[in-house]
């Protein structure tokens, strides 16, 4: 083999095999089948691309090719992954190597609970919806939100297939996407929102209106909604008023934390230890120069780490802006007072870390969502240079 040089074009030529195990079903633009790679024994589900409309043959092509660089894009439990594709654009054929999700539609989903790894119909929900405040962080709008694209697999996981006619948004173009093809496929709607019908626009806050009619239909559909816990937050995802609507999933994901800590998700202790860390945090805030944009768990961990060992002397924190700086980066003015108990840090540090993940991110959402009501300092526009 010849020295590879930055730049070369290698083809790996070697055939790969894999064994026909059976149909997963037809669709518009081809079908699907499930495949056993002999040489790992994982079975795969094998999407091929290949229109019957000979009129819109290419812009089907570049549609099926526009769902393969959205799914190497993304990765998240509950988010089909992608492993491979294989593209004949002379032919404007093409396959993608997918998980093969063994489960069952969302509309079809039945919860035993003899079975071990069976789900409530609330952590259907929350899956969902974390999958799809995952996909709004990188700018990607599903646009086709119906029950077959909404997989349970056997251990009662979400999984959001079919990006078919994905889009992946440019950060000054979410205000003015629109596609009559997106409107059409989300299901089922008997009234569409004002973001259409007034505005001509579909974006993320689009997705929660049509997301919630979903779930609506299915709480529905399965009589539990005496019995489910967020038909509050179903009810404010399906308003035809924009402004009424969570501007945001982020929002609804901290909706959620919020109804988790009221139902004594954490004890009376742990509940005080929060908020009295919380509101020394928020009151020492005085403005913020932008949205915050959130840390995750590991890296607020190791710099509240690093506060109370420069200050493990102290009675108080002596560097109220390096304490902020645990959550945040986005404040422009904060309150310099040496009066935050060093106790008081240690406190929470000690609780963070004691909890399991999923409380761990519960306590984060909801000091995100103290911390973003404080105010943003306004800025001139109409500085020359």
């Amino acid at each position: 083999m010849g020295t590879i040089k930055k730049g070369n074009i290698v083809n790996f030529d070697m055939k790969k095999k894999f064994k026909y195990v059976d149909s997963l079903g037809k669709g518009g633009t081809g079908n699907a089948l499930l495949f056993k790679d002999e040489t790992t024994d994982m079975l795969f589900a094998i999407k091929k691309y290949e229109t019957e409309d000979a009129t819109h043959k290419n812009e089907f092509y570049d549609r099926f090719v526009d769902e393969i660089k959205i799914l190497f894009k993304i990765s998240h439990p509950n988010i089909v992954r992608v492993y491979n594709y294989y593209l004949y654009p002379e032919e404007k054929v093409g396959y993608l190597q997918m998980e093969y999700v063994k489960g069952s539609t969302l509309d079809k989903y039945v919860a035993f609970p003899f079975d071990d790894d069976w789900k409530e119909w609330e952590d259907i929900f929350k899956e969902t919806v974390l999958a799809f405040e995952y996909l709004e962080k990188n700018n990607i709008l599903h646009r086709d939100i119906r029950p077959q694209n909404i997989l349970i697999d056997e251990k009662g996981n979400v999984k959001i297939i079919d990006f078919g006619f994905g889009k992946v948004l440019s950060t000054d173009s979410q205000d003015n996407e629109n596609d009559d093809n997106s409107i059409i496929l989300n299901w089922p709607v008997t009234q569409l929102p004002e973001d259409i019908t007034l505005y001509g626009k579909y974006n993320h806050t689009t997705e929660i209106y049509f997301l919630g009619k979903l779930f609506e239909h299915i709480i529905k559909e399965n009589n539990i909604k005496d019995t489910f816990k967020y038909n509050h937050i179903i009810e404010k995802m399906v308003q035809i008023e924009r402004e009424k609507r969570y501007q945001s999933f982020s929002e609804i994901v901290s909706a959620i934390s919020e109804l988790m800590i009221r139902e004594n998700f954490f004890n009376d202790y742990e509940r005080s230890i929060y908020l009295k860390f919380a509101s020394e945090l928020n009151n020492h805030i005085a403005k913020l120069s932008s949205q915050i944009k959130r840390k995750n768990i590991n890296q607020v961990i190791e710099k509240l780490q690093k506060v109370l060992k420069n200050n493990m002397l102290d009675e108080f924190i002596q560097s109220n802006s390096e304490l902020i700086s645990c959550f945040t980066d986005e404040f422009s003015t904060y309150y310099s007072r040496v009066d935050i108990e060093y106790k008081t840090v240690e406190d929470f540090y000690k609780l963070l870390i004691a909890l399991p993940k999923d409380k761990k991110q519960i306590v984060l959402d909801n000091l995100y969502t103290k911390l973003s009501n404080i105010d943003i300092e306004q800025k001139l526009d109409d500085l020359p240079f």
